[in-house]
């Protein structure tokens, strides 16, 4: 719904505040429109009178925002290890967050397993007097955010997951994708506030690519733009799970930071990691690499370096194609921070059109790996300030 109402939560949802006159300005209404319709959501108690503003000449208007504990959101970012769930109020403040760490998405169980956790998430948030308007679930992979449905996980012919989940646990449910999920968290409240065109790349696991194009996140016709791992880049012969072979993602994403190490150290290259490898017969998990380069492994943070030069490469005719003012890059191995970008930096250096590149900057995601939950409340705040009637 386009209404009045639903119009100005919009527009303060994107300012820390606005006065009538303002708010008239913004949306080509009169000001005697402005105010009744900013009547009538003072009286919902979905915003909050901050007293008037400080004014040189003339009549001092009042500042309205959103009220914090008007409704509360939760964000889940769904990893193929790891869950991350988070809270955020009606301002847009982020509360606690947790990280479930025992998971796999692709178990038999996964489902079930989430559900359970979302249920217990939803109990603890009624219990706390906290009124859910909505969950917002980020997943890798294909997903419809329009219709709500996934078409790589938990898909079910005839039914959109959002409506089976949205069924199940009584709250407005909807689906993003992961990556356009950090995406949004990122342009909106990370590195890329303030920004008109921003990259987000996604280096966990897989390789995901989100796109700020003009102030607004590109999805693309079908919605499933900056699939940037699915990209063929590479004359490896290794199949992708995408079914495709040669994909960026088989040479740039924390699948291939694993399969590369454990690949030198059983020809015999040395790690601390190397007794692990060897005598274990459970997959490396990608947090002991990333703490074993936070203890200087030097396997490991040459293992991450080549990854950075191979990201940068590519990066580079991204920077070509889109001409963007920021790059951020972010998921688990930005955690290891200039062991990844300064090579990436420095292929970008190397391959990018100088004239195109040298207004571009490249860093590290601010938000880290709180950055998809935040994308995810976010997300789920817009579709409820959407269906305001």
């Amino acid at each position: 719904m386009n209404t009045p109402e639903s119009q100005i939560l919009a527009l303060l949802s994107r300012k820390d505040g606005a006065t009538i006159p303002q708010i008239a300005d913004a949306l080509g209404i009169s000001i005697g429109t402005a105010t009744k319709y900013v009547g009538i959501l003072l009286e919902e108690g979905a915003l909050e009178d901050c007293g008037k503003t400080e004014s040189v000449t003339g009549r001092r208007p009042h500042r309205y925002s959103l009220r914090a504990d008007a409704g509360w959101f939760l964000g889940v970012d769904v990893n193929d290890r790891y869950v991350n769930m988070g809270l955020m109020d009606f301002q847009g403040n982020r509360h606690e967050t947790r990280l479930l760490e025992n998971f796999a998405l692709e178990s038999k169980g996964a489902f079930l397993q989430l559900c359970e956790n979302l249920q217990q998430a939803v109990s603890l948030a009624r219990e706390a007097g906290q009124d859910l308007k909505g969950i917002c679930i980020a997943l890798p992979g294909r997903i419809d955010d329009r219709t709500g449905d996934s078409y790589t996980w938990f898909y079910e012919p005839g039914k959109a997951l959002a409506q089976r989940l949205q069924e199940q646990l009584g709250v407005p449910f909807s689906l993003f994708n992961d990556t356009r999920a950090m995406t949004v968290g990122e342009y909106t409240k990370g590195a890329g506030a303030g920004t008109q065109n921003m990259l987000m790349i996604n280096v966990n696991w897989g390789l995901g690519m989100g796109i700020v194009m003009d102030g607004q996140v590109y999805s693309g016709k079908s919605g499933y733009a900056g699939e940037l791992g699915h990209v063929y880049g590479f004359d490896n012969q290794i199949i992708c799970r995408c079914g495709k072979r040669g994909c960026n993602e088989t040479e740039i994403s924390g699948q291939a930071l694993q399969r590369n190490l454990v690949e030198r150290i059983r020809a015999g290259e040395s790690s601390i990691l190397s007794q692990r490898v060897l005598e274990s017969d459970k997959p490396l998990m990608l947090s002991e690499i990333m703490d074993a380069v936070a203890r200087e492994d030097v396997l490991c943070i040459d293992v991450i370096e080549k990854i950075g030069i191979l990201l940068g490469e590519k990066t580079s005719g991204l920077i070509n194609l889109f001409n963007p003012e920021l790059v951020v890059v972010g998921g688990e191995l930005a955690m290891t921070g200039d062991y990844l970008l300064d090579p990436m930096r420095m292929a970008v250096n190397k391959h990018a059109i100088h004239l195109v590149s040298r207004d571009t900057r490249i860093c590290r995601s601010t938000l880290g790996m709180d950055a998809g939950i935040v994308g995810a409340c976010l997300v789920a705040r817009r579709h409820f300030i959407e269906a305001h009637e």
